[in-house]
């Protein structure tokens, strides 16, 4: 939890940083704006100074909100959540452009989703086990397995080939559900389906975050898989630390 605490702060900072170089742009243009406008709009050029003034502070107002949620916490009020994931989309479109001209795109990403995981986990839920939804990627399963899971986990032969047969026990043990899907789209229906309290998701950066996105306010975790095979090819989980977020959802020790 400290190393996400950290990644929070540091993508916070940095997110406060490429804001920064944002709006010094934008004042920028303003000011090169305004002599025309003057020249050209003399009544609209009166309010140009306080219109800029305006926007920067409401900037700077968003940004210090987004600081204040993730210190103390999710606000419990529905639009003041879906206003913080929107800052927080705000600020990692801004870090990510930095973010290519880096090279470091993939690192921000993390970094994003454990900015998301951490507003979630700073506290427990304690959610009915029922109520918690897992949804991992069809990759997890071997490329060879016969046995289509998509539609039923359940047909899952625990052969211990793939992380499934576990990722499936596991659910079992915990009461939660579980549902593998082939993509992003097919997720969404599940949620939409199931409509649960929180969702706990296995995916690479991408998926993860465009999902965490689509379900906000609605608390959800990410998981990184891993890719010893490449993207998209046999890839699997770490169970324990999946063990644990599980646990946390629900109330339980791991």
């Amino acid at each position: 939890m400290k190393a996400a605490y950290r990644q929070t702060i540091l993508f916070l900072s940095g997110g406060g940083i490429a804001a920064a170089v944002f709006l010094a742009g934008f004042a920028a243009v303003c000011a090169l704006v305004k002599p025309g406008l003057a020249l050209y709009v003399p009544v609209a050029a009166a309010w140009w100074d306080w219109a800029v003034r305006l926007c920067l502070a409401a900037a700077a107002a968003a940004y210090g909100f987004t600081w204040v949620c993730v210190l103390a916490g999710t606000p419990s009020n529905k639009r003041l959540r879906q206003l913080l994931f929107v800052c927080l989309r705000v600020l990692f479109s801004l870090v990510r452009c930095i973010g290519k001209l880096l090279y470091a795109e993939s690192a921000i990403s993390r970094a994003y989703i454990q900015v998301l995981n951490h507003l979630v986990l700073r506290r427990p839920l304690c959610l009915p086990p029922r109520q918690v939804l897992l949804l991992a990627p069809h990759c997890l399963q071997w490329d060879q397995c016969p046995h289509k899971i998509t539609r039923n986990v359940q047909n899952c032969r625990r052969c211990g080939r793939c992380p499934i047969g576990e990722m499936t026990a596991l659910s079992e043990r915990l009461g939660i559900s579980f549902a593998v899907v082939p993509g992003g789209t097919l997720a969404r229906q599940v949620v939409a389906a199931c409509r649960p309290k929180a969702v706990v998701a296995v995916a690479c950066e991408r998926d993860l975050i465009s999902g965490m996105q689509d379900v906000a306010p609605l608390p959800a975790v990410g998981l990184l898989n891993k890719r010893p095979n490449g993207p998209c090819f046999n890839t699997d989980v770490d169970i324990r630390a999946l063990t644990e977020i599980l646990s946390a959802m629900i109330g339980e020790d791991a």
